[in-house]
């Protein structure tokens, strides 16, 4: 079999998967301001009730190997969940040093948005120890935003390392259609679909590494798309694609590619999406490299070793004694 036959065989098999494991996810609160939501960025001004997100409203079509290897197209992968879509806005404040912390930046806390749970997208299981004070990190990370036709990286700094910007062509937006499939700018106006580029650098940059103790580049990641008045958030568990893992800075990274269409979900008077931005967030992975196994020394080996001494004793006692 060849690896563009492997790569599809695996991306049907997670489709699949995927499909039949999550459906629509329930909005939380309506134009109206029930459910607390219509006092997070002016929600209360839309007077149309949130549809329920649904995890086809993004999709992975192709997926590359950074390697000089072609594109390979794969049976569309939607996404892992979604949460939404909720009246008001995103938060990207209080990011601090933006490095996956507990209670620093707006995934990593309990919200109403996703209530019972310590982040967004994860439970107390997921949990990682970050910081050297227990499993209590949710560990996502603000990679940017998109908006106004480009994408504006955000950084991540820790004492020791410096400060590492995240790639500026890392999120892409391109072939946006309004409504009625005319061509319109992918942000703004009645845009309601399009298709992405999520491009990753070549190699895992060893600074980034170094910053966050691990020896891979990040294997999930959340794309929040903003509307006027409305938001949703989409998960891509991409450990879960089963390819194979980019370890280290020598391997190459996959580019992934798709469509995305909020017709459904954002919603405005004039019956657009009229996306404003799209944020992008990514979950700092945990190492797969297990720590180096002890040496194990026999027991004989000790005993060996006084021997050896008390023989070489004697023979150097003879010699003075010649």
């Amino acid at each position: 079999m060849t690896a563009a036959r492997k790569l599809t065989s695996a991306a049907m098999l997670t489709a699949a998967l995927l499909c039949s494991q999550f459906t629509h996810a329930t909005p939380m609160g309506n134009g109206n301001g029930n459910g607390g939501n219509g006092g997070n960025g002016g929600g209360g001004g839309n007077q149309v009730t949130p549809p329920s997100c649904n995890v086809a409203d993004i999709q992975i079509t192709s997926i590359q190997k950074q390697d000089g290897s072609a594109a390979q197209s794969v049976p569309a992968i939607d996404a892992t969940a979604c949460y939404g879509a909720f009246s008001g806005n995103d938060d990207v404040s209080a990011l601090g040093n933006n490095l996956g912390y507990d209670n620093v930046g707006w995934l990593n806390q309990e919200s109403e948005y996703w209530p019972g749970q310590p982040g967004a997208f994860i439970s107390n299981a997921d949990l990682q120890n970050l910081q050297g004070l227990g499993n209590i990190d949710p560990g996502w990370i603000f990679f940017g935003k998109y908006t106004a036709g480009n994408f504006a990286p955000s950084s991540s700094s820790k004492d020791g390392f410096g400060t590492y910007n995240y790639a500026a062509d890392l999120v892409s937006l391109t072939n946006c259609k309004d409504k009625n499939g005319g061509s319109v700018a992918c942000t703004g106006g009645s845009v309601v679909s399009g298709e992405w580029t999520y491009k990753p650098p070549v190699n895992n940059p060893q600074q980034l590494l170094d910053m966050l103790g691990t020896d891979k580049y990040f294997d999930q990641v959340t794309v929040v798309f903003k509307s006027g008045n409305m938001f949703a958030l989409y998960n891509f568990n991409i450990s879960a694609l089963n390819l194979p893992p980019v370890l280290g800075t020598n391997d190459e990274n996959y580019l992934f590619k798709g469509v995305w269409n909020m017709a459904g979900t954002l919603l405005n008077a004039s019956g657009g999406a009229g996306l404003s931005h799209v944020s992008i967030w990514g979950r700092d992975p945990v190492s797969d490299t297990p720590p180096p196994p002890p040496v194990d020394v026999p027991v004989s080996a000790p005993l060996t070793l006084a021997g050896l001494g008390l023989l070489l004793l004697g023979l150097h006692r003879r010699r003075q004694q010649a």
